[in-house]
């Protein structure tokens, strides 16, 4: 969904890497009107994004304006002359692309992304709105935005877990003078007193050429791009030089609390919250990176100080955190306890104080610094195969130190960091007597011809040519696929068992899941701490799980240390030690995370919906973690077994990609993996799983009393994975409800601002499928919403999809699978999903020659039947008194009230 409010920086850092690791290339320039331009080739993909920076935040917005500087990052998609209404996105997406932007309190940056075909649309695009925004400004646009980020506003603070008090943070940190007291999102009132004058003023002064730094990154000959930008945003008027109180980089304010805020927040959770908020340094600022390396080591993991001893030991607390989120006036360092329900709040104070006042006097070792420095290595490499990311990084470089390519430096700031200075400057900043403690409990004119007159044509589209696999089966059974990738020293190895029906057996949903789960936490010679330890140590991360139908780990590695990672991946797949300490522990906190599952209107809605709509009776009807109900009677030795039936040789696929040939996979399968034989696995073979079948729509109420919004979810049969009308359905719900231009979205957000965002999709598993749709709107447009919902779903039906929606759809489609590709975790994702539903490779090249030949008559005729709403459910969580009196002119069925795990109320 567009938009995010951002309130931390992401900071690129890199350790120990090789150099290839630590410089990017680019081309840096100023066109005449002071624009930055940051050129960045990378032609691993025919895919290109722009990212540009406007250098306004919500530190510059003017009293009684907050939330202004977010506002018009929404008003920015509102439409010009040239392109009105919603064809920004229309064109775009029609191309294959997408968009997206956000807010933060020093910053607003637009990106855009595609094939790079469309890399000269996506950039006339922005010259236009640049040119034209302002001045086609209207009262009707400004007022649609307005509650769209009102709704957002609702959603994403009052009406989210932990988001007052989340808010709270900044007003009790800062005085109302500070640029940061309001945050990025702002209130209502200043809000609903935006007008377009002030909106047209707002433009005029900040969204200027000289006032913004645009990168260009991917697959594009800048032969051909630099002329293209210097003549669509090369004489767009300079504007004023932007006069601020905050230079840019700014200086910091400085900031001192004399004493101790605390403030209590009553909300829907169901588990209470302590927060500890201190100032801290600046981003990219003197202690900016051994505050980040102290908020690892104090909460980054299970062998962490906070978690070992309020999880581990004292059993007070389900989840520990901690962060420092620096920005350019100021930073927040924060540590918070998720504790369990029954825990004594001040017990859990004072343990947090002792932990704290430990770390400050004597500081990290050694061993753990080094630790998390290998485990951020490895979150920067990864981060560098995202061109999207990459783009990012270049602008936030520039705005830091107008040098795009701060890798490198940035770089050194944490190989310099010392045990020493980490204590150093923890002890400036966690001061008891300094802090704010948090508890939570439960928005036409003439002008001379130019080139943005016109949208450029296309540019060519190149070919995707899907990588190979090559393949061999080890002696034991066990079959392996291997992609060599030696773009980066990464390998990522992902092991898929599929025994054959659902993994739970009747009676026991989210056994499986917690067998998976046990298989990260410990193995061989080592228990879970030195397991994490471990995996952390050589730059590895590892995870294990499962669906319905198939358990699953995974391990992402540094290749110089793949012989350690790989030993340590099979001792998971064939030594798991299903300690009884560690069960008790992480089935404890799965009961715990579970229960605040019951609080989330959108886990509610599936859990609810999927009950009635397969019947208890199903394997599907049941959340793959479990309820806590089920889990609570779970005992080790079921789980013990249940790996032993499920992961076997003879049941499983392993697939491996990175910086590694066929041949070196093989000697590493037959050393690590060769000697598995598993124990009896369970015989294949499906139950009868019948669903219950509905002769007319079922509608549900889940009551939450005083809900400002209402969770709209509607579920009706789909089709499995391997249906033939996979690839139309999925092109069908790209034009309904799987994009921002989609129907719903346009409709409930763009049109009627109900919601922050309406959505449809289709989940097509290995056995069965799912289509869903939904929105959260705010309460009292429950009735106008479902008359919406109900009024699309018609029309796609009807058969009205045009050609011109149809290649849209096929382009959209198109452009989501090419990038689905990126990085070694999203080609095995892609692999995984065809191996488990017994589906060649070649599948997605015959997927993407099906997107492209399909017709608007294809698509029309696949619609009659593709929304069988009427023998589905619809649920409704919210206001259960609001609802009814929406609903009761609709004509909908007598609606049925359930709890929050889908059983009826009496």
């Amino acid at each position: 969904m567009r938009c995010a409010v951002t309130a931390a920086l992401f900071t690129l850092l890199l350790i120990a890497g090789p150099a290839r690791a630590q410089q990017v290339a680019y081309e840096k320039y100023s066109l005449p009107n002071g624009m930055t331009v940051i050129l960045h080739e990378d032609h691993s993909l025919p895919v290109a994004t722009i990212n540009i920076w406007y250098r306004v935040g919500a530190q510059d917005e003017p009293p009684g304006r907050s939330g202004f500087a977010h506002l018009f990052e929404h008003l920015m998609f509102m439409g010009t002359q040239r392109v009105p209404g919603n064809q920004f996105d229309v064109l775009m997406e029609s191309g294959g692309g997408a968009n997206n932007a956000s807010t933060d309190l020093h910053r607003t940056n637009y990106f855009s992304w595609g094939p790079s075909k469309l890399l000269p649309t996506l950039l006339w695009l922005d010259a236009d709105r640049l040119e034209d925004m302002g001045q086609n400004m209207s009262q009707e646009k400004l007022d649609k935005q307005r509650d769209v980020v009102r709704n957002e506003l609702r959603q994403t603070v009052e009406n989210a877990p932990y988001g007052k008090a989340g808010e709270m943070v900044f007003k009790l940190l800062y005085e109302p003078t500070h640029p940061y007291y309001y945050g990025v999102i702002g209130t209502h009132q200043d809000l609903e007193a935006a007008n377009v004058a002030n909106v047209k003023d707002f433009f005029a002064t900040f969204y200027v050429p000289s006032n913004a730094s645009l990168v260009i990154a991917g697959d594009f000959d800048p032969g051909l791009i630099k002329p293209m930008v210097a003549e669509l945003f090369g004489d767009l008027p300079a504007g004023q030089p932007v006069a601020r109180k905050y230079a840019r980089p700014a200086a910091p304010i400085p900031v001192k609390l004399e004493s101790i805020r605390r403030f209590t927040s009553i909300d829907k959770v169901s588990q209470p919250r302590v927060e500890f908020s201190y100032h801290s340094p600046v981003a990219f600022g003197d202690g900016d990176a051994e505050m980040q390396l102290a908020s690892d080591v104090l909460a980054g993991g299970k062998s962490s100080r906070l978690y070992r001893r309020l999880v581990i030991d004292e059993k007070l607390a389900a989840e520990v955190s901690a962060s420092q989120q620096g920005y350019p006036l100021d930073g927040i360092f924060q540590v918070a306890a998720y504790t369990r329900p029954d825990a004594d709040l001040d017990k859990v104070e004072r343990i947090m104080d002792e932990e704290l006042a430990r770390f400050v006097k004597d500081g990290p070792t050694s061993e753990e610094l080094e630790r998390h420095k290998a485990s951020i290595e490895l979150a920067t490499l990864t981060s560098l195969q995202r061109i999207e990311r990459k783009a990012d990084m270049l602008n936030e470089y520039e705005y830091y130190w107008g040098e795009p390519d701060g890798f490198k430096r940035d770089l050194e700031r944490f190989r310099a960091a010392t045990p020493a200075g980490v204590r150093e400057w923890s002890a400036r900043t966690l001061r008891p007597d300094s802090r704010v403690i948090i508890r939570v409990l439960p928005e036409k004119p003439q002008r001379a011809a130019s080139a943005r007159d016109t949208r450029p044509a296309d540019a060519d589209p190149g070919l995707f040519t899907l990588p190979l696999a090559q393949s061999f089966t080890a002696d034991n059974g066990l079959k392996v696929h291997v992609w060599t990738r030696p773009e980066l020293p990464l390998v990522a190895m992902r092991l898929i068992s599929r025994p054959g029906g659902a993994l739970d057996k009747p009676g026991q949903p989210g056994l499986a899941s917690l067998a998976a789960e046990m298989l990260g936490e410990g193995a061989g010679d080592l228990d879970a701490l030195a397991f994490e330890d471990a995996v952390q140590t050589i730059g590895g991360t590892f995870n294990s799980g499962a669906d319905h139908e198939t358990i699953s780990l995974s391990m992402t590695i540094l290749k110089r240390n793949l012989d350690k990672g790989a030993g340590l991946f099979a001792d998971a797949v064939r030594r798991p030690r299903f300690d009884a300490k560690e069960w008790e522990r992480v089935k404890s906190l799965r009961i715990e995370g579970l229960k605040q599952q019951l609080e989330v209107p959108g886990a509610i809605s599936a859990t609810v919906g999927n009950r009635l709509l397969f019947g208890d009776d199903h394997p599907y009807a049941w959340p793959v973690d479990g309820t806590p109900s089920s889990v609570v009677g779970f005992t080790l030795e079921a789980a013990r077994d249940a790996y032993g039936e499920l992961l076997t040789p003879a049941t499983s696929t392993l697939l491996i990609a990175g910086d590694i040939t066929a041949e070196e996979a093989r000697q590493l399968v037959d050393r690590t993996l060769g000697g598995w034989s598993g124990g009896a696995a369970r015989a294949a073979g499906k139950a009868e799983w019948k669903a219950v079948k509905h002769d007319s729509l079922l509608v549900a109420v889940v009551d939450r009393p005083g809900a400002t919004q209402t969770m709209i979810g509607f579920r009706a049969p789909g089709v499995k994975y391997a249906d033939r009308s996979r690839v139309d359905r999925e092109l069908l719900n790209t034009l309904l409800g799987g994009s921002f231009t989609s129907r719903l979205n346009q409709n409930l957000r763009e049109d009627k601002g109900y919601t922050y965002g309406a959505r449809s999709g289709y989940a097509m598993d290995i056995s069965v499928g799912t289509f869903t749709a939904g929105a959260s709107v705010k309460a009292d447009t429950t009735g106008a919403s479902l008359k919406e919902f109900m009024k699309e779903f018609d029309r796609l039906r009807g058969g009205d999809v045009s050609e011109q929606e149809a290649v849209k759809a096929s382009e959209t489609l198109r452009n989501s699978t090419v990038r689905g590709f990126q990085g070694l975790s999203g080609m095995l994702g892609a692999a995984a999903e065809l191996v488990t539903s017994d589906l060649p490779f070649d599948t997605v090249s015959r997927d993407m020659e099906a997107m492209s030949k399909a017709t608007a008559s294809d698509l029309n005729t696949l619609a009659r039947t593709a929304l069988p709403i009427d023998r589905g459910v619809l649920v409704l969580v919210g206001d259960k008194a609001v609802i009814l009196e929406q609903i009761k002119d609709l004509g909908l069925p007598q609606p049925v009230e359930y709890d929050a795990e889908g059983n009826p109320k009496r």
